[in-house]
């Protein structure tokens, strides 16, 4: 239990990034970007290395293994390279990324990691995993809202736009259409 409450205090790290970015504290927003990815995935190795409490037939187990790892490059892909560029760099100005995963839902990341969790915890055959894809799915929500809230309305003056044409997190059937006929995967 520990180590899922270390990884919940990792995004709170990335709260007070994204707030030491608002603030142009350079040196501070790195420290917490490094600080909370570090807390998110050490407890994450943590929770692997327990023994295995949930008994996962292999053929599922393999599958699971694939989709995990399916849903870890979207979320790389999403955070780190739709977005990374625009917002991860030194003295970047911030761009807001509405295309490619960001049509779908405006936070594709928190899909991704509860998924990728989920698959995992049946890959490794983990409870604690599973509750930790809850626990750290509902902080990362939380997040997110704030961000949004405190944030992202502050950093794009046409965030309020999108709020209204993209769903948070759960996409919908107009998103999924946009993200399916769009030019999504290719810089234009």
């Amino acid at each position: 239990m520990l180590y899922i409450l270390i990884g919940a205090f990792g995004f709170i790290a990335l709260l007070v990034f994204d707030l030491m970015s608002l603030k142009n504290q350079v040196f501070f927003k790195y420290f917490f970007a490094f600080l909370g990815l570090a807390l998110i995935i050490f407890s994450t190795f943590e929770l692997v290395s327990y023994n295995a409490d949930l008994f996962i037939n292999s053929y599922l187990r393999i599958a699971s293994l694939l989709f995990a790892v399916i849903f870890m490059v979207l979320l790389v892909y999403s955070v780190f390279i739709e977005v990374g560029g625009n917002s991860y760099q030194k003295f970047a100005e911030p761009k807001l990324v509405t295309n490619g995963t960001y049509s779908l839902v405006r936070h594709p990341g928190v899909i991704w990691l509860f998924l990728a969790y989920i698959f995992l915890a049946l890959f490794s055959q983990n409870s604690y995993l599973l509750l930790s894809a809850i626990i750290w799915t509902t902080v990362n929500t939380i997040y997110v809202i704030v961000q949004e809230k405190y944030i992202l309305v502050k950093i794009f003056p046409n965030y309020s736009e999108y709020i209204k044409s993209t769903p948070m997190v759960i996409p919908n059937y107009l998103s999924v259409k946009r993200f399916i006929t769009t030019k999504n995967w290719r810089k234009e």
